[in-house]
């Protein structure tokens, strides 16, 4: 073999060698870059998800609260330990919560098994029928676990019609694992409210006017100006218009039904107790 083969050989195996290995190392390269790229993807779709949850997170944080609150004022508690001057002071700062104030006598009654988990009291006083009504409301329904056993009311003497005497039977349940009665807070509830009073007299020379809304519109008193598919026009007594739909309040009900083609009006009224329909014709020009 002469030297310029020899040469040649040797040139030649080296460039396979290095043609290989480029080979080999362009190959790994590229499975390494395919890698990194595949986890970039990946951290890119996380880094996403993330900001989207921080974007959210005021949002989270205000439900949270939200939730905390109505939780707070919708369920019921059970009172740490419970004596007859915790239920005292109790009923006294729910009459704060009511605005009003109850002259009551109280006392606990002797009806009560030594293990038993609960005491029960017994409350008379006298005040107005609605007040004594939305006491015992508040008594049932605020925070703590009371449990209405038993209520009487009577009518008083018949000067005083709107007032009663009433007498509440109550029991108010206790576990050691339960709230401490002093940092109960307020529920929201719904005052009750009703022009009927069964202890006030029905028959009258002449019906009371009680106190009512004055924007509403009284329909005893209201002429009606106009009539479409879903509305009323009327006029109240101090020359004001008024446009109503149905389910629209007026004083002492609201507006039940329009009907055009006879261009008449129906109005729900429960003003002395029990509910009835008036209906309002629209006066034809003449």
């Amino acid at each position: 073999m002469t030297n310029t083969q020899r040469n040649t050989t040797v040139i030649s195996i080296v460039l396979a060698l290095v043609l290989g290995s480029g080979y080999y190392i362009i190959h790994r390269l590229k499975k390494e870059d395919d890698l990194i790229t595949g986890k970039n993807k990946d951290l890119k779709t996380e880094i996403e998800k993330f900001d989207k949850m921080l974007a959210r997170k005021e949002q989270v944080e205000r439900d949270y609260e939200e939730l905390k609150i109505m939780l707070a004022q919708q369920s019921k508690i059970l009172a740490q330990t419970d004596n007859p001057a915790i239920t005292y002071n109790y009923l006294q700062q729910l009459l704060k919560w009511m605005k009003h104030n109850i002259n009551f006598d109280f006392s606990l009654s002797a009806k009560k098994a030594a293990d038993a988990n609960w005491n029960e009291y017994i409350v008379t006083g006298k005040t107005n029928f609605i007040i004594a009504t939305n006491f015992i409301k508040h008594l049932e329904h605020q925070r703590p676990l009371l449990t209405i056993e038993e209520v009487t009311i009577a009518e008083t003497a018949a000067q005083v019609t709107d007032t009663v005497q009433f007498s509440v039977v109550f029991k108010t349940h206790f576990s050691p694992d339960g709230t401490e009665m002093g940092t109960v807070q307020q529920k929201d509830i719904k005052p009750y409210s009703s022009s009927f009073v069964s202890f006030r007299p029905k028959i009258y020379e002449q019906p009371p006017d009680t106190d009512i809304d004055p924007s509403l519109v009284r329909i005893d008193k209201a002429l009606i100006i106009g009539i479409t598919e879903t509305r009323v026009f009327i006029r109240d007594e101090r020359g004001i218009i008024h446009i109503l739909s149905v389910g629209d309040r007026v004083a002492y009900g609201y507006l039940y039904s329009i009907d055009p083609k006879q261009d008449k009006i129906v109005f729900r009224i429960n003003q002395y107790g029990s509910t009835e329909d008036k209906t309002l014709f629209m006066q034809k020009a003449k």
